[in-house]
């Protein structure tokens, strides 16, 4: 028998996690504003290196607890003014949309027994792409019209196409690089705290799908 799973507890260990990661995405994200990875066809979109570090956080500790992160890695940004105040506004909105995303493509995964890291990555990137393009045209779409009075018409239709495109472009980036970290096998045996990555947890348990836990492993 596996350890009984913890469900949606916050340990102390998570805790640090989630400090530690969403201080490290708003690094990050500061970071790659000054390397101008602009989207070329809607300029003012730039790909973002803090993405990865909540990703990483999910694949490490849960869901919640990435969810977590980005709401720290909010604050964060709005503390130091990076684009404020709607830019921390639309990166929340799009990494938590993201993480519902992964978690969900996951959980399919893990109930059709496609248990290896490298089936839950693949099913992760595919569901978190069209739930974070799809979910993300609305909130961009409001952006675009009252923010910038944007006129209804196929230009602005053309701008949420492009958007979504760069969506998808942006977490297959962030799913690639935190997968080459996450496939080394000296990363997968980890144990921080004392516990098993989350994502390995859901390699060990298939028939139970990865759901919000927090798993306590014996020594």
């Amino acid at each position: 028998m596996g350890p009984a799973p913890e469900r949606g507890r916050l340990t102390t260990t998570s805790l640090a996690g989630i400090a530690v990661f969403g201080a490290l995405s708003a690094i990050l994200t500061y970071f790659s504003q000054s390397l101008g990875l602009n989207f070329p066809l809607v300029p003012y979109l730039q790909f973002d290196l803090g993405e990865v570090a909540i990703v990483l956080a999910l694949f490490v500790f849960g869901p919640f607890p990435a969810v977590v992160s980005t709401f720290v890695e909010f604050v964060t940004l709005e503390g130091i003014g990076q684009n404020v105040p709607w830019g921390p506004v639309l990166k929340l909105l799009s990494m938590v949309s993201s993480v519902a995303g992964i978690w969900l493509g996951v959980n399919f995964a893990s109930r059709l027994r496609r248990t290896s890291v490298q089936n839950l990555f693949e099913a992760g990137t595919g569901f978190g792409a069209a739930v974070r393009a799809s979910f993300m045209t609305i909130p961009n779409y409001l952006y675009l019209v009252l923010v910038y009075a944007e006129p209804n018409g196929s230009a602005l239709m053309l701008v949420l196409v492009y958007t979504a495109i760069f969506n998808v472009l942006q977490l297959g980036f962030v799913m690639t690089v935190s997968y080459a970290v996450l496939k080394v096998p000296q990363v997968q045996g980890l144990k921080i705290g004392g516990r098993t990555l989350w994502v390995m947890t859901v390699t060990q348990v298939p028939a139970q799908g990865a759901g919000l836990q927090q798993p306590r492993v014996s020594g």
